[in-house]
């Protein structure tokens, strides 16, 4: 409860809680006003609840003001926040994490101290918190998107004072951005061919880059024209109502002809930001047709408070805040990491060619230098993503897509002269270093990830090389690397590393050890020469080679910091994270790693091989810089690690970070454990450990370990509190980040039929519980299919079923995810079908390749009476295609005898997938309990179908929506507030319940105008109940209709315009019609008579209902 009643001082309203004081600021000048919340936290965890709780309050109340809440909250959000002492307490701080996104908050960028509380203590004693903070709304950063704040010195008190800092937008100039809305804009065409029809002298590349130039100011001019795009949605919308208002009032033709004129103008405005935002904000998950642009809002803004560098601090401990010392820290420490002088050293590897799994054949290498295509240029340019960050040159890969007519041909001859002259220009290499924070509130230039934004042109060469460069790359990649190898699979890493580690906590296990290395700075490290070396070794061919070479050596940067560009320097190693073929160079470069372990180990005899390891060879595993080496626990093999360690760095230039990397000792290992440290210099790790985004550890996970990965998911779906996302764009999140935690749906459907397909009435969203078994089970279909492309399928059957079938195994004493997926594996069973073929693959009595099931089940005498033992394979009973077995007169074996299946010979045996194609879609369906299609199913979906309209009709059909006949559970009638009669306003009343026949709605435009409509009354109906606000029912209706008609217009559709018959839809006949649509909704939702069911707009839709869009019967 406020403590203080509200008073007013001179354009500042001020109300006071118990921990926060909340001001409202007014500029009198402008008339503008923020919200700012001064905040001091209580101490207590218990009583900072109270604060959370108010100030969520507050959020939920605050809509469309800017908000600031600053000051002590006596909380931090991690243990990266406070130094000295014990841990915070960890369930507070999750608290308070959890607090910030319901609130939908964001870190305000700050200069100063980083830790903003100090206990005055000396020694061990000392204490660093950062207990105070400033946390703002998206429509602040909006409003000011260069504010920050200074956490300055603290003076008379422990705590550092907090000073506000506000800066007006500055405009950005000289970086060039194509806007891909301009794509969709009259004579975007006539502007690319009047430049391209010009011929400039000189190589190929070098006249498209001169054109793509030339284009620059033309695209500007354009852009300029276009003035704020929000501002022209507001503008066109209000434009729109007042014609709309105006036709309704005098029904004149010509004002028909303006209101649809307004619309066209609306429709494209709405597209215009709408295209814009997505290309800014990149969430690509939202659906076409749902216009979030408070979410797209939001991540834009989020986005530029994360990025933005107010200070830094450099090697000496300085704090840097001015804008050209902080560039200057930045471009110096990246000269110094990619640029300098190149090394060219005499390099040979020759001595590991006799320990590389396979070099390229000659057909093989030869297949890689073919002609290039122009089909296979255009496939790359149509491969690279429309939203994804432009290089330099500012274009994007929609341009090339929208323009392929006018430039594709040029283009491609272009691309084509590369690959033959092997010369690239240094224009198409330029690059854009993008600075990513790793952490929350990075301080230093290393806490910075570099992402390279290439050219579009860049690009599209070099995802030529890595297609032809996938082809070869299982055939030369050790299966201990699964990162990028097309058909292998991550998981074959994070399970096998999880078997190795079980029994790490039992004191009478093997002595054993697992080496986990950091690589300082992976990417960015690779000397050249040691990756041409390598391309060579590999027997790549010498034209293939110096494509590659010209595309990593050729590379310039600059250093993108706070919307500026700074400096421009050439590269002298390493390779680019965001350049598409450095993912596969430096899988090929590890390879080498790998290869120099096996050959040390091979040559040098006092290496002991981690248990349950020697069989197989297996000495380590990679997902790109993720390694992880095994080894037995004693000193001669540790040391023959690191001999490979230092030699690999000083072949590659790839270092090992000693202070991240760390050594996981088995509970056998005791007294030898520091003499191993010391001879690495790593740190003791403890298990769990972090591996591939996922905990190991030597027993069961607990919910604490996957603590880490629930908070990022509720991290993601946590900001639709904020009234951000509508329900459909919450559906599409959940789509599309987990499916999971069903909380979030507040009870508007159950969860089941959340999950079930929408064809069955629901809304197609997994089942976690069967996600997970899915994958479990594709595990299990992989060790049923023997995979040979996996390391842990190869593992699995050599030492988990040791010359058994899956079905015998006895898992007790495994590891606790061994066991788990035996247990599941028996799902499965249903599903399979055994095909016989030559017998040499099943086992005879323990296998399911009989219809009744293993035959040891059923005839357990079977071996001793046949002869045959029980490990046998199939092929004992097979002979010349036929079946052979022993005679008997056992009636067990004339039983088996008659119900043997088909033997096809030719063949090796099968195990089968009964559905169909195996996939993890498959198992989710052979997973899900089956359900009747419902009939309804037909209204959701369809090309025209807004999808929070699709969302409303699918809660009105349930009878989800909370009418007031759902929330008041006595048998008092409530007035119903459409209609005005004494009834309830139940379900029915909107939407009716009558069943549907199967041809209703059968065309797009019929399914959209039923979801507008629902739509339209549900949001009148809350209107009238809770703003006490209401429309006409024509308004309504009118409404309705024209939603729908926008979202035509907006698909650019030529029917749009036209009648049933083919003509033009004119003023007068359109506008009667429209008014007769129009009274229809009026008459059938509002008349207090009559209840509308669904089947009732099966006359209207399949009759003259259609017209009123101005639209024929459309087809889906």
């Amino acid at each position: 409860m406020p403590w203080l009643s509200l008073y007013e001082i001179g354009g500042v309203e001020v109300v006071g809680w118990e921990q926060f004081v909340h001001c409202r600021l007014g500029n009198k000048r402008t008339s503008s006003t923020c919200l700012i919340s001064v905040v001091y936290g209580d101490c207590d965890p218990i009583r900072r609840r109270l604060l959370w709780g108010e100030l969520l309050t507050l959020s939920s109340a605050i809509v469309d003001s800017p908000w600031c809440a600053l000051g002590d909250f006596n909380i931090v959000i991690d243990e990266s926040e406070s130094r000295g002492g014990s841990a915070e307490v960890s369930y507070a701080m999750a608290e308070f994490r959890e607090f910030i996104l319901d609130a939908g908050l964001i870190h305000l960028p700050y200069t100063g101290c980083p830790f903003t509380w100090h206990n005055c203590s000396t020694g061990s004693r000392s204490l660093w918190r950062r207990l105070d903070r400033a946390l703002v709304n998206d429509i602040w950063l909006d409003r000011w998107p260069q504010s920050s704040y200074l956490s300055a010195l603290p003076q008379t008190s422990d705590h550092s004072p907090l000073l506000l800092l506000g800066a007006e937008r500055r405009p950005i100039g000289g970086v060039f951005r194509f806007e891909n809305f301009l794509i969709s804009q009259p004579g975007f065409l006539n502007s690319v061919k009047h430049v391209w029809r010009h011929h400039i002298h000189g190589n190929g590349l070098y006249g498209v880059t001169r054109k793509l130039k030339a284009l620059k100011p033309v695209f500007r001019a354009q852009r300029k024209a276009k003035g704020d795009l929000a501002q022209n949605v507001w503008l066109a919308k209000e434009f729109l109502e007042k014609a709309q208002a105006l036709f309704d009032e005098y029904k004149a033709d010509d004002l028909q002809l303006l209101v649809q004129w307004c619309r066209k103008v609306y429709s494209r405005a709405v597209a215009m930001e709408d295209t814009m935002l997505r290309q800014r904000a990149k969430l690509r998950w939202l659906k076409d047709g749902d216009r979030c642009s408070k979410a797209f809002f939001r991540k834009i803004n989020a986005t530029r408070a994360k990025m933005r560098v107010f200070q830094i601090t450099n090697a000496a401990g300085d704090v840097l805040t001015e804008a050209d010392q902080v560039a200057n820290e930045f471009l110096s420490y990246y000269e110094t990491l990619l640029g300098g002088v190149r090394h060219n050293r005499y390099l040979n590897l020759d001595f590991l060619q006799p320990y590389l799994k396979h070099t390229l054949s000659p057909e093989e290498a030869a297949e890689l230098i073919l002609p290039i295509s122009s089909g296979e240029i255009k496939e790359a340019f149509f491969d690279i993503s429309d939203d994804s960050a432009p290089g330099p040159d500012g274009y994007t890969s929609a341009f090339f897509k929208a323009a392929w007519t006018e430039i594709g041909e040029e283009v491609c001859a272009a691309v084509k002269e590369f690959f033959v002259s092997g010369r690239l220009l240094k224009q198409i290499n330029a690059t854009v270093l993008v600075l990513i924070p790793k952490l929350q509130m990075p301080t230093r230039v290393s806490e910075f990830r570099p992402i390279a934004c290439c050219n579009v042109l860049y690009k599209a060469i070099s995802k030529i090389l890595v297609k032809r460069m996938q082809k070869v790359l299982n055939s030369l990649i050790d299966y201990s690397q699964t990162a990028f190898v097309p058909g292998r699979s991550i998981t074959d890493n994070i399970m096998l590393a999880q078997e190795l580690l079980s029994g790490y906590n039992i004191a009478r296990s093997p002595k054993r050890c697992t080496i986990k290395i950091d690589i300082q700075k992976a990417y960015d490290s690779v000397q050249w020469d040691f990756l041409l070396e390598t391309l060579k070794i590999f027997k790549f061919p010498h034209r293939f080679v110096t494509w590659m070479e010209q595309c990593v050596t050729t590379a310039a940067f600059s250093i993108a910091l706070n919307g500026q560009l700074h400096g421009f320097f050439k590269g002298s190693k390493g390779i680019r994270q965001g350049d598409p073929s450095s993912p596969y160079l430096f899988v090929l470069v590890m390879e080498l790693f790998h290869v120099l372990l096996q050959l040390r180990v091979q040559t040098e005899g006092d290496f002991r091989f981690h248990w349950k390891c020697a069989e197989l060879g297996i000495l380590n595993l990679c997902f790109a810089d993720d390694v992880l080496i095994f080894c037995a626990g004693d000193v001669p093999s540790v040391r023959r690690v690191k001999v490979v360690l230092e030699e690999f760095a000083e072949l590659s230039g790839l270092q090992v970070n000693s202070s991240k990397s760390t050594v996981i000792f088995s509970k056998a290992i005791q007294s030898e454990r520091q003499e191993l440290l010391d001879l690495l210099g790593f740190q003791e790790g403890c298990l769990p450990i972090k591996y591939l985004g996922v905990p190991l550890t030597a027993s069961r996970l607990s919910v604490a370990d996957c603590r880490p990965i629930l908070d990022k998911v509720a991290c993601r779906l946590a900001g639709w509190t904020h009234l951000t996302l509508s329900l459909a764009g919450r559906a599409q999140l959940l789509k599309s980040v987990l499916g999971s935690l069903h909380t979030y749906w507040y009870g508007k459907g159950s969860w089941d039929q959340v999950c079930k397909p929408q064809v069955q009435g629901g809304l197609g969203i997994r089942r976690v519980r069967h996600m997970n078994l899915a994958l479990l089970l594709k595990q299990v279909w992989r060790i049923l299919q023997e995979d040979p492309t996996s390391i842990w399928v190869a593992w699995v059957l050599r030492y988990r079923l040791r010359n058994q079938p899956l079905w015998t195994v006895n898992a007790s004493s495994s590891s606790w995810c061994w066991r788990k997926l035996v247990k599941t594996s028996v799902l499965l069973k249903e599903g399979l079908e055994y095909r016989v073929g030559d017998g040499h693959k099943f086992w005879l009595w323990t296998d399911l390749w009989h219809p009744r099931g293993p035959l040891i089940n059923h005839f357990p005498r079977g071996p001793s009476i046949t002869g045959l033992a029980v490990d046998s394979r199939l092929m004992t009973v097979i002979h010349q295609g036929q079946w052979c077995w022993p005679s008997a007169s056992d009636f067990d074996i004339q039983q088996i005898m008659s119900d043997l299946p088909a033997i096809y010979p030719q063949q090796p045996d099968k195990v089968l997938w009964k559905p169909g194609t195996f996939s993890t879609q498959s198992l989710l369906q052979f997973l899900e309990p089956s359900s009747p299609r419902v009939l309804w199913s037909q209204l959701l979906g369809g090309k025209f179908v807004i999808p929070r309209h699709e969302f409303i009709l699918w809660l009105a059909i349930l009878e989800r929506l909370s009418t007031m006949d759902r929330i008041w559970a006595s048998t008092l009638g409530q007035q119903c507030v459409l209609c005005g009669g004494q009834q309830k306003l139940a379900i029915g009343h909107i939407v009716g319940s009558a069943t549907m026949e199967g041809s209703t709605f059968a065309n797009a435009a019929s399914r959209a105008l039923l979801a507008s409509a629902i739509y339209n009354i549900w949001r009148e109906r809350n209107n009238r109940i809770f703003q006490q606000v209401s429309a006409s029912a024509e308004a309504v209706a009118t409404r309705a209709l024209e939603e729908v008609r926008l979202r035509i217009i907006s698909a650019n559709l030529k029917s749009s315009l036209q009648k049933p018959g083919g003509g033009k839809v004119h003023g007068s006949k359109r506008t009667s019609k429209g008014e007769a649509r129009c009274r229809m909704i009026k008459d059938t939702f509002f008349s207090p008579s009559l209840r509308f069911g669904l089947g009732n707009f099966k006359s209207y839709v399949d009759g003259p209902w259609p017209n009123v869009l101005g639209v024929g019967p459309l087809q889906n």
